[in-house]
C-alpha cells in the first residue's frame, strides 16, 4: 500500500483543515499581490496627477512668470525650465543639478533620480544633499522646455509599509484560518462520528436500530441511504429466520412420524407384514425428507443465486405431455382426471430439469389443494409460451401462495416458491386466475429468441 493509499496516515478532519488551509493560502496569496499592485498603481497614479495639475497652471503663464513660479517650487515638487538647446533658465532652490540630461528632453514621463538640498541648514553652512527618485513629467510650452519632479520617497515607503504589513498579517491570518479550519472540520465530521457509533452497536441482535439522521442534506440523504440498506438487512435477515423456522417445522414432522415407525417396530415382536407396512412408511417419510431437502437446496441456491440453469432448447408441450402421464397413476387413485391440451409451437430455450419440476409442482399442487378434473394447457402467446394448469377448486385462500411458508395454519410446502424461483430464473412470469370457473395458474416464459 503507497502512502497515496494510506492519505500519508493522517485523519480526514486533520486533511480537510489542510486541504482549507491551502486554499486559503493561495487566496491569501493572490490577494496580498492584488492589493500591493494596486496600492503601487495608485500612489503612483497620484504623483502623476499632481504632475499634470502643477504643469497645466503653469502652460497658461507667460514665459517671465513660468519662470518666476518654477523658481519659488519648495518641498516634494522640483522644476526646471530649459532652452530648446538644454540650456537650463529657470530651477527650484533644492535642485542641485539638472533635472535631464541634454539628450532627455523629450515631452513626457520619465523616472529618474537626482540629486536636491534635503535641508538648506543655518547660513553659512554647507546643505545636506539627498540623491531621491523622482517622477518627471517633460512638456514644451512655448519654446521653453518645462521639467517638472516630484520625489517618491514617500510613496515607496507606503507600497513598502503595505508589503510589510501583508508579510506579517498573513501568516497569522494563516494560522487563524488553519484552526479555524480544523474546528469546522471537526463540527461537520460530528454528525458522522455519531453515526459511526451507532453503527458499530448495531447486529444481528438489534434489528430495528437506525442511524441517526443528520440536519445536512449530504449527510442526510447519506444516512436515509445507510438506513435503507440496514432496514433491507433487517427484512432479509427476518426472512432468513423465518425461514429456517418453517423449514424446521417441516423437517421435524416426518422426522418424527420417522421415529415413531422405528420405536413401534422396535418396541414389540411383530409379524413380517406389520414390519413391511413400518418400512413402507418409513420409506415415505424419508422420500418426504430427501424431496423437502432438495426444495430447501434449490431456495437456498436460488437467494445466493447459483440457481444452475442448462439452457437448451425444451419442447414445453412434450414436456408437459410426460409429466401428465407420470400423474395418472395418482390422480386415477384420487379419482381426479388430468388431461394435457397443446396447441401451436412450444418450443423454449430453459433447463428440461427445472421446467419439468416447474410442471410437476403445480399439478401435485392442483391435486392436493385443488378440487376436480386437472387440466395443463400449452399455447403459444403474444409474449412467449404459455403453460396453463387449472383445476375446479375455489383457489387459492393464501395471500401469497408464492412467498415460502405463507399460510395462515402453517406450512403449504415449497413448491409453488420453487415454481417462482424457476420462473423468474429464465425470465418469465406467473399468474393467478379465475377462469370459468376454474383456478388457472398460467406460467408465461419467453420466445426462444429472447432467452439468449
Amino acid at each position: 500500500m503507497t502512502d497515496h493509499d494510506r492519505g500519508f496516515g493522517w485523519s480526514l478532519r486533520a486533511r480537510v483543515a489542510v486541504a482549507f488551509l491551502a486554499t486559503t493560502a493561495v487566496a491569501m496569496l493572490a490577494l496580498g499581490v492584488f492589493v500591493h499592485v494596486r496600492v503601487e498603481h495608485t500612489l503612483e497614479r497620484g504623483l502623476r496627477d499632481q504632475l499634470e495639475g502643477e504643469m497645466k497652471g503653469l502652460a497658461v503663464m507667460s514665459g517671465d512668470a513660468r519662470l518666476r513660479a518654477v523658481r519659488q517650487y519648495a518641498g516634494d515638487v522640483h522644476g526646471q525650465v530649459l532652452t530648446e538647446d538644454g540650456e537650463v533658465v529657470a530651477s527650484s532652490t533644492a535642485v542641485v543639478d539638472r533635472l535631464l540630461g541634454p539628450d532627455e528632453v523629450d515631452d513626457g514621463y520619465g523616472e529618474a533620480r537626482v540629486r536636491v538640498h534635503d535641508d538648506l541648514g543655518e547660513p553659512g553652512e554647507d546643505p545636506e544633499v539627498d540623491n531621491e527618485p523622482v517622477v518627471t513629467l517633460v512638456q514644451t510650452v512655448d519654446g521653453q522646455v518645462v521639467v517638472l519632479a516630484i520625489e517618491r520617497e514617500e510613496a515607496d515607503e507606503a507600497v513598502e509599509a503595505v508589503g510589510k504589513q501583508l508579510l506579517i498579517s498573513g501568516p497569522i491570518a494563516l494560522a487563524l484560518a488553519g484552526a479555524l479550519g480544523y474546528l469546522v472540520a471537526g463540527l461537520g465530521l460530528r454528525p458522522i462520528e455519531r453515526m459511526r457509533a451507532r453503527a458499530a452497536t448495531i447486529s444481528a441482535r438489534s434489528a430495528g436500530e437506525r442511524l441517526p439522521v443528520p440536519a445536512a442534506s449530504e449527510l442526510r440523504r447519506l444516512a436515509q441511504t445507510l438506513n435503507a440498506m440496514l432496514e433491507r438487512l433487517d427484512e432479509g435477515l427476518e426472512r432468513e429466520r423465518r425461514f429456517v423456522a418453517d423449514a424446521s417445522h417441516e423437517l421435524r414432522t416426518p422426522l418424527a412420524l420417522l421415529l415413531m415407525e422405528v420405536e413401534l417396530a422396535l418396541a414389540t415382536p411383530r409379524s413380517q407384514e406389520e414390519l413391511l407396512d413400518a418400512l413402507r412408511s418409513a420409506d415415505q417419510e424419508v422420500r418426504r425428507l430427501i424431496a423437502l431437502s432438495e426444495d430447501l437446496l434449490a431456495l437456498a441456491g436460488a437467494d445466493a443465486g447459483r440457481l444452475q440453469l442448462h439452457a437448451e432448447q425444451v419442447d414445453l408441450a412434450a414436456l408437459a405431455a410426460d409429466v401428465v402421464r407420470r400423474f395418472q397413476s395418482a390422480a386415477d387413485a384420487a379419482s381426479r382426471p388430468v388431461t394435457f391440451a397443446g396447441d401451436g409451437s412450444a418450443t423454449v430455450a430453459g433447463d428440461p430439469d427445472r421446467l419439468g419440476r416447474v410442471v410437476s409442482n403445480l399439478v401435485d399442487n392442483a391435486l392436493k389443494h385443488g378440487a376436480g378434473a386437472v387440466e395443463v394447457r400449452v399455447s403459444a402467446a403474444a409474449d412467449g409460451v404459455s403453460l396453463a394448469v387449472s383445476d375446479e377448486g375455489a383457489g387459492f385462500q393464501e395471500e401469497r401462495p408464492f412467498e415460502r411458508f405463507a399460510a395462515k395454519h402453517g406450512s403449504v410446502g415449497l413448491g409453488l416458491p420453487i415454481v417462482d424461483e424457476i420462473v423468474r430464473a429464465h425470465g418469465g412470469r406467473i399468474e393467478i386466475a379465475r377462469e370459468h370457473e376454474r383456478t388457472v395458474v398460467r406460467v408465461t416464459l419467453p420466445a426462444i429468441d429472447a432467452v439468449g
